[in-house]
Formats: structure tokens, C-alpha cells, sequence
């Protein structure tokens, strides 16, 4: 009788079980608990660790200020910028020799006399004002001058620039995202670029009454214009892309586009702008002053700009650089640590250098 031959799987099976390395080992079924729950280990279960997360969450403005912090020259600008500020809030008050106001042909009397030159000293930190044509400050004290012009050129310039970058952002989204405003927009900017714009500050000052107001209007009235058309090119750039069309498939409005997808992805080509918006509107300011158009300092409203304007008329301060240096220690600082923070913030902005 012949027997049954063997299937390959039997074959290969057999092998196994004749290879002497195999020799004494354990059946696999041996190993096994009879109990297979001994296998396992009950934990249970930990309400406040469902919603652990094993990384920390993304936080956009978090990173921000931290690469922000990390910047040594912006902790330099920001100490100098709040000593500045500290100046500009109590100085006056340190040495308060209000300057002398006009009455009539002569002026009133003053805690001191300027018949002589009067440098810095221990009681006039910064100097008294030596006699100029331009009688509006002579007298004066120098460091009171200085800090109270400081006052109201950081107030000025902190409003024109938050309504010019308010106005500017507002009117180059629309500009930008509106194609039919396009060439409305485009006609006003070129007109306005034609017209002289010393000449219009003279007529617009001519009709309307100095104060301060009047010179926020002044200055705000058309100052929004090259941030909006910095916006409006940046956002034709970037409304075409594939995510702003699906976007808009989606049914997302006009004013969820613009403030979802379009400017959070300039935040730092923005800020890169408006960081120099308050010098600017302080150096305005003093250009404004230089023809008259600025406030009336018999008023005691006095500006950074007209105390360099009534300095920089006379040839005094060559012969006494303290009369321009004074005014400049506070200008040229104020200007720059803006400018430099401006820069280091639009930096910190960019999602680019979160990664």
C-alpha cells in the first residue's frame, strides 16, 4: 500500500521540526497564561490628561514677543523710549520756569534775567534761551522749554499716526479689494500729488482756526493716502491666490476676506510702514512750524518744532551749540528708537521667523 505523500506545507513543517537548533525548545502554547488578563494592566482613565496635549499649543503673538525680547537692541530702544516718556511727563514739573509770555510792547516778568548768557548750570540743566529775533522764548529755561514742547509734539504725533494708519489700513483694503474703486482712488491720489502741499497747509491754516485739532486735520487729511496704496498694491498681489478663491467659493464675505486672509498676512509689511508714522508726524510738524503754521506759543503751546525753528532762524546757537543740542537729544532719540523698534517688531511679525 502506498503511502500518502506529503503536501509542501507538511514538507516545510517537517524541516522545521528536525532542525536541531529547534532542539528542547518551548511549544509556544506552553507560554501562554492560562488567564490572558494577568497579560494586561488596568490604568483607568484621567479626565484632567484627555485634554493634555503633549506639545504646547501655537500662539502667534506668544512667539512674537518672545524672538521680540530676544532682541538686546530692543530692550535698549525701550529703555531709552521710557526714559523719554518719564521726561516728557514729569520734566516740566522739575523745573517749572514757564517761559515768558508776550503783553502788550514788553513781557512779563521771569524768575531770572537774560541779559547775559546762561549755560547749563545747577539750577538751568539744559541752559537759558540766549536772546534771538525771534523774542518768543528768550529767558526762557531751556530744560522747561524742551520737555513741555516734548508733551504735546509726542501727543500730536501719537494721534496723527493712529488715524492715518486706522484711515490708511480701512481705505487700502477696500482699494485693494474692490476693483471698481480702483481707478476712482487712483485719479485722487495723482490730483493730489500735483497739488503743492505747503501750499495747501497755508490755505487750509488761512480758514480754519489754529489749535490743535486744526492741526491733527491738517496733518491727517491726506497723510493716510501712501499707507492706503501701499496696502491696495499688497493686496492685488495677494487676492488671487488659491485660498482666497476657495475662500470665496466657500461664500466667505467681502469683509471676512479682508480681515480673515488678506491682513493677517501683512501684519509685518505694515507695521514695517507705520513704525515711522509718529516721527513723521512730529518732523511734519516741525516743517509747519518753520512757516508759522504750527501753535502759538504765547498760548504755552509749544512743540519741539518751533523750539528747533526759533533756534535754527538766529545764528546764536553756532556760537552756543547747547540752545540746538538740548532740543536735538530729545528729537533725534525719539525718532530712532521708533524707527529701530518698528523694525525689530515687523521682524518678530513675520510668521517666517516662527519656524
Amino acid at each position: 500500500m502506498k503511502k500518502k505523500a506529503k503536501s509542501n506545507d507538511e514538507l516545510l513543517f517537517q524541516v522545521i521540526d528536525d532542525d536541531p537548533r529547534l532542539a528542547g525548545a518551548v511549544d509556544v502554547e506552553e507560554t501562554i497564561p492560562e488567564n490572558i488578563d494577568d497579560l494586561f494592566k488596568v490604568v483607568g482613565t484621567s479626565d484632567e490628561r484627555i485634554e493634555k496635549l503633549d506639545s504646547t499649543p501655537y500662539s502667534y503673538w506668544r512667539l512674537t514677543f518672545t524672538f521680540l525680547f530676544k532682541n538686546p537692541l530692543v530692550i535698549v530702544c525701550l529703555i531709552i523710549l521710557g526714559i523719554l516718556i518719564f521726561f516728557t511727563i514729569f520734566g516740566p514739573m522739575m523745573k517749572n520756569y514757564p517761559p515768558l509770555v508776550k503783553q502788550g510792547a514788553g513781557y512779563l516778568a521771569s524768575q531770572y534775567r537774560w541779559k547775559e548768557i546762561i549755560g547749563p548750570n545747577a539750577d538751568h540743566w539744559f541752559g537759558v534761551f540766549y536772546p534771538t529775533n525771534d523774542a518768543t522764548f528768550n529767558g526762557s529755561d531751556l530744560w522747561y522749554v524742551v520737555w513741555k514742547g516734548a508733551q504735546l509734539s509726542l501727543l500730536l504725533g501719537t494721534v496723527v499716526a493712529v488715524i492715518d494708519t486706522v484711515v490708511g489700513i480701512l481705505m487700502g483694503s477696500l482699494w485693494g479689494y474692490f476693483r471698481w474703486l480702483d481707478p476712482i482712488l487712483i485719479e485722487f491720489r495723482n490730483f493730489v500729488n500735483n497739488i503743492p502741499t505747503l501750499l495747501l497747509d497755508i490755505l487750509l491754516m488761512q480758514i480754519l482756526k489754529p489749535s490743535f485739532w486744526t492741526l491733527v486735520f491738517l496733518l491727517t487729511a491726506l497723510g493716510w493716502i501712501g499707507l492706503a496704496g501701499f496696502i491696495r498694491n499688497q493686496i492685488i498681489i495677494i487676492r488671487n491666490r488659491e485660498y482666497n478663491i476657495a475662500s470665496q467659493t466657500l461664500g466667505s464675505s467681502s469683509m471676512t476676506m479682508i480681515s480673515h486672509n488678506l491682513l493677517p498676512y501683512l501684519v509685518s509689511v505694515i507695521i514695517t510702514v507705520v513704525s515711522t508714522a509718529i516721527p513723521e508726524a512730529i518732523s511734519s510738524e516741525v516743517g509747519l512750524a518753520y512757516f508759522n503754521l504750527s501753535f502759538n506759543p504765547s498760548n504755552n503751546e509749544i512743540t519741539l518744532g518751533q523750539v528747533l525753528t526759533t533756534v535754527c532762524k538766529s545764528l546764536s546757537w553756532m556760537q552756543h551749540p547747547y540752545l540746538l543740542i538740548a532740543p536735538m537729544m530729545v528729537m533725534a532719540p525719539l525718532t530712532i528708537t521708533f524707527f529701530y523698534l518698528g523694525l525689530a517688531l515687523a521682524d518678530a511679525t513675520d510668521p517666517k521667523t516662527h519656524r
